[in-house]
């Protein structure tokens, strides 16, 4: 039964105007996004000091959001294209640098030379983070035909 219900969604999805389609997914990968990364704010926070606030506290916030979060909008993204209809390998590929662009813009460079050592790691554990999310899709959700050979490794005539 909901099984079948699910297939309905996806028919209805797949009928939307291609337009459409790409608002709805950023939309639901941008909302998905933005849940997961405060929750991985809170997760790194707890994780880093147990929450007792040494005044660093904000930058490892930012780097647990945008490191969850980038993840999150990777995979939703490409998944909810693909489920709309075929893509090719750029398709994450584009979400990956919306998510490097917008933590670059927000996390920015290192304005206090106090801070500079969190935001630097940060930064590092974002591009992780984002990199995984963009290798799981093209691993994962990408489905490329397989290159046609000859005998001795060189193309047919």
């Amino acid at each position: 039964r909901s099984a079948d219900t699910m297939n309905q969604i996806i028919e209805r999805y797949r009928k939307v105007p291609d337009g459409l389609a790409l608002a709805a997914a950023v939309i639901v990968s941008l909302g998905l996004a933005i849940i997961t990364g405060i929750l991985g704010a809170f997760a790194g926070m707890y994780r880093y000091d147990r929450g007792m606030s040494k005044g660093d506290d904000f930058v490892i916030a930012m780097s647990g959001l945008f490191a969850v979060g980038a993840f999150t909008f990777i995979v939703v993204f490409t998944w909810l294209r693909r489920l709309h209809h075929e893509i090719s390998s750029r398709t994450p590929l584009i979400a990956w640098l919306i998510c490097v662009a917008a933590a670059v813009a927000t996390t920015g460079w290192p304005r206090d030379n106090n801070y500079q050592e969190f935001i630097v790691v940060g930064l590092a554990v974002i591009l992780f983070c984002e990199l995984a999310g963009l290798v799981f899709c093209r691993r994962l959700l990408i489905r490329t035909p397989p290159a046609i050979t000859g005998s001795a490794g060189t193309a047919p005539k």
